[in-house]
């Protein structure tokens, strides 16, 4: 794998405000596949599917958003064929939070027990299918970022574009990244993933 630059701090990160805004109050989080396309993380390099299925846990829709639950269901498959199915990850939102607990499976029972701060830096308007979702939390010692698209095979140039902006916005350079390496044929749904993204 090739060798990247440490990611930085960010230099402008949305305010809670304006995070809540977009997303109308998390509504536009959830409910949606996020397939993620970069990360500073050089492992993702070996992947070539990487998606994130957002829902509201049963029973939690219509409720103050604080006293929801959201869970991340996570896939990824390797460049050569590992599958790694993980288990539901919980979400929580707040006014001035945006949490995730990995999950730890104990095969008897399945764990959650220390959230993870999530900042989030971009959130594509409207649900434009050509705009990053990004997110940056800091842990183990480092910088970490992520990048999610509602499409998967989100073209060269709409990237171009995202990375340009990322950079001049919030000062997140491109060549910290690690591209997941979609397919030009993938199809949604083929990799067991709901196709319910807005169109």
């Amino acid at each position: 794998m090739t060798s990247k630059a440490a990611a930085g701090k960010p230099t402008k990160m949305l305010t809670w405000e304006e995070f809540y805004e977009k997303t109308d109050n998390a509504e536009k989080m959830v409910d949606r596949v996020w397939y993620c396309v970069a990360c500073t993380e050089a492992d993702t390099a070996a992947q070539k599917v990487f998606w994130e299925h957002w829902y509201w846990k049963e029973g939690d829709a219509g409720k103050d958003l604080a006293k929801r639950t959201c869970l991340n269901h996570t896939k990824t498959i390797s460049v050569d064929g590992k599958v790694v199915d993980y288990p539901n990850w919980p979400v929580k939102f707040g006014s001035e939070k945006f949490k995730m607990y990995p999950a730890i499976d104990l095969k008897c029972t399945v764990i959650a027990p220390i959230g993870m701060s999530i900042k989030p830096i971009q959130f594509p308007a409207n649900n434009s299918r050509t705009e990053f979702r990004v997110d940056y939390l800091e842990a183990f010692g480092k910088k970490m970022y992520f990048i999610f698209t509602l499409d998967p095979l989100i073209s060269e140039e709409n990237k171009k574009k995202c990375f340009e902006s990322l950079e001049q916005e919030n000062g997140v350079r491109r060549e910290w990244f690690h591209e997941i390496q979609w397919q030009t044929d993938y199809k949604v749904g083929s990799a067991g993933e709901p196709d319910i993204n807005p169109k």
